[in-house]
């Protein structure tokens, strides 16, 4: 496999699973359209750092991981929990609790972090490019550079492009009604992203 193939193939799945909304997407979405986009810089940055740690921690032992079964089961079924919970709270979700104690209940930096480790659809992603594309684009340390590079390169900027859409509907999030509609929606499509992965199983 080229290196022009192997840039475009990435690209492309990368691609594939921005147009899949997850976790990251969803949360950037809706904590901006409640608290402004100012408030996803520092969930956002969390965001980066997290994805960074797991790339490299599954560049460094992606043969281990995708020989080892019951590691893989464990991971699937972790981000299933994840993915299911947040679904739920999309659903119970208490939007007038949430504005008057807005402060507190705003997501930073740890957040940001934690998500990463949390989040099945990252794992699956993570593992999938760093097992395909890690040798086409040099191997080892190299290899697990370029495809962080080029992850946060598209990533980060979707999750700002997400943050700023959240953002010009602040005032629908903020309507009792149709902001109760927006987290329904954002729920429903976390279920069906849950039913996908349950149907696809493990990686």
């Amino acid at each position: 496999m080229s290196l022009t193939t192997s840039i475009l193939e990435l690209l492309l799945i990368i691609a594939i699973g921005l147009a899949i909304p997850g976790p990251n997407a969803i949360t950037s979405f809706a904590h901006s359209g409640l608290f402004g986009k100012r408030s996803n810089i520092s969930l956002i940055s969390g965001m980066a750092i997290g994805l960074v740690i797991m790339e490299v921690a599954v560049g460094l032992t992606v043969d281990s991981l995708r020989n080892s079964g019951n590691g893989i089961v464990i991971l699937h079924w972790v981000g299933m929990m994840f993915l299911l919970s947040m679904a739920l709270v999309m659903f119970r979700f208490d939007l007038t609790s949430i504005m008057e104690t807005s402060a507190g209940s705003k997501l930073g930096l740890k957040s940001g972090i934690g998500m990463q480790f949390l989040n099945g659809k990252e794992w699956a992603f993570i593992i999938m490019i760093m097992s395909r594309f890690i040798e086409p684009f040099g191997g080892g340390i190299l290899g697990i550079m370029i495809i962080i590079l080029i992850t946060l390169g598209i990533c980060i900027p979707a999750m700002i492009a997400w943050t700023f859409i959240g953002d010009s509907l602040s005032g629908i999030f903020r309507d009792p009604v149709l902001g109760k509609r927006i987290f329904t929606i954002c729920g429903s499509l976390l279920v069906l992203l849950w039913v996908a992965f349950l149907i696809r199983g493990p990686v």
